[in-house]
């Protein structure tokens, strides 16, 4: 083939290493990968393949390589957030963000072990961050993974943590969250806070000043991990962005507070964003006028959690409804009438601090009322499940020869304009190969988590009928029989490059043992 004559490349993604294991052999723990030995095998695999025909291979790992918002709040670690949650959106600690990825390399040290194996054939193994593992950007916790995969001098390994692209041949490779309005990471200022910290010259209560991580990020540190205990399935649904929020304020109304700080960040980022974006499509942020007033010269303070947080009630529903009308359109005011009154108990307290979790009401939670058999209640809020699902996971989300996002399409085109001829996301865990012009392909390596798919009769039947299947979804959810829904479908992307580095096959691959050959 093409890749003995060159080279070849494989490409995975979003593998989110970490979360505590079951105690019990039928659980799931906190975790969204229950599949560590199928990927480390899959890496041995490549070695044994390689091996055969005497080639040298290449890995990426294209981001989301381990997931430190699936690990709780080190002991050692203050509240800079200024949120009461066992979870934190990003570690600002650097010896807390090293024990966390400790404590993911030791459940998983099979895995770690094999990317050593892998470079000890002289292979080439490249890493690039994504959204859940922003702490890799931190020059300790790189030094920190160095150590724990087994680098040694003379070994091809390269971490990119800097936002940048990677180009291999006429193809280039990227996380993909950049697109993503909730999930873009301000780059310059996460280089900046890592270069003070290099150099031990910025206080722990400054690092939130400097660097303040994705609205998505605090939607699984104070949403979606606070309630996954009652709702096991609730990270298997993808996408987490702003589609996610119709179904967090489906399950638990009593979030509603919550869930419109963060949408009040996502909306002020995506603001600040429009207006010191390089490209029409690129989120990253650059460093502008400086850092922050009085430390490093920044207006970008005004931008933080807590800053935030003290807006009014009213910005922060107006930013609710922003959020739902984006996803729910003309559905969006029939989804909220469905819903208990934001004007009663805690769930109406919207605006001013959310730093305690007494603010939440549990009360108004679905699970509560299934497990109450409370079923007028449940019957009146199930047509609000429904409408959220069927935006959170349209018909064709599973369709690989389809990309139902526009975001990512248009992200796509314009890096194909650019002169590439194949442009490679992950971030969506959804696997595709799209040709978007002759010979020019848009592809996504998916995930190699594990995934719930809704069945198609609750997204496309008419809403009766529709309403009547979501019962028993509901029903297995509620309990935490996840089986009979949960898809696990591990894919790779292989490139092939001839003897010029330009890709003469790019195949999307569903991964079977013993089915890699050269």
């Amino acid at each position: 083939m093409a890749g003995i004559a060159g080279r070849t490349v494989f490409i995975i993604s979003d593998l989110h290493l970490g979360g505590e294991y079951s105690k019990t052999a039928t659980g799931r723990g906190f975790r969204i990968n229950t599949h560590v030995n199928e990927l480390t095998d899959f890496v041995e695999a490549l070695i044994r393949a390689a091996d055969v025909r005497g080639a040298k291979l290449e890995l990426v790992i294209n981001g989301d390589m381990v997931d430190f918002l699936a690990e709780k709040r080190h002991d050692a670690e203050t509240q800079e957030d200024g949120f009461a949650s066992d979870w934190t959106p990003f570690t600002y600690q650097q010896e807390a963000a090293c024990a966390k990825l400790e404590a993911i390399a030791v459940r998983d040290m099979q895995f770690f072990k094999a990317l050593g194996k892998f470079l000890d054939n002289s292979h080439r193994l490249t890493i690039l961050t994504g959204n859940h593992d922003i702490e890799l950007s931190l020059h300790p916790v790189r030094r920190k993974l160095r150590e724990i995969i087994g680098v040694k001098p003379g070994h091809d390994y390269e971490l990119i943590s800097t936002g940048e692209a990677y180009v291999v041949g006429d193809a280039l490779i990227e996380h993909g969250n950049r697109y993503d309005n909730w999930n873009a990471v301000e780059y310059d200022r996460l280089l900046r806070l890592s270069s003070f910290m290099s150099r031990k010259q910025i206080a722990r209560n400054e690092s939130i000043s400097v660097f303040d991580p994705p609205a998505g990020s605090k939607l699984v540190s104070w949403v979606i991990n606070p309630i996954k205990e009652q709702y096991k399935f609730v990270d298997l649904l993808k996408p987490e962005t702003d589609v996610a929020v119709p179904l967090l304020l489906a399950l638990e109304p009593g979030y509603r507070r919550i869930l419109a700080t963060v949408a009040r960040l996502a909306l002020k980022a995506r603001g600040w964003r429009k207006q010191n974006a390089v490209s029409r499509f690129g989120g990253d942020i650059h460093a502008g006028t400086g850092a922050v007033p009085g430390v490093f010269g920044s207006d970008m303070a005004a931008f933080s959690g807590e800053n935030i947080i003290e807006s009014s009630q009213d910005d922060g529903e107006a930013a609710l409804e922003t959020v739902l009308h984006d996803r729910l359109a003309g559905d969006t005011q029939r989804f909220l009438d469905s819903l208990p009154s934001p004007e009663t108990g805690p769930t109406g307290m919207v605006g001013g601090d959310i730093s305690s979790a007494k603010f939440v009401d549990r009360a108004l939670g679905l699970a509560k009322l299934l497990l109450s058999h409370d079923n007028a209640d449940v019957g009146r809020r199930l047509p609000a499940l429904l409408t959220a699902l069927q935006a959170l996971q349209p018909d064709r989300s599973f369709d690989q020869d389809c990309e139902a996002a526009s975001e990512y399409i248009d992200a796509a085109s314009e890096l194909l304009d650019a002169g590439f001829r194949f442009v490679v996301f992950g971030h969506t865990h959804f696997a595709k190969k799209v040709e978007l012009r002759p010979a020019s392909w848009y592809l996504n390596s998916g995930t190699w988590s594990d995934m719930i798919r809704l069945p198609s009769d609750i997204i496309t039947a008419h809403p009766d009928e529709a309403a009547r299947k979501l019962e028993l979804f509901v029903q297995d959810m509620a309990t935490g029989f996840l089986k009979r829904w949960i898809v696990f479908r591990p894919t790779y992307l292989r490139l092939d490059l001839d003897s010029s580095d330009r890709v003469m096959n790019a195949d999307l691959v569903q991964y079977e043992p013993a089915a890699i050959t050269l």
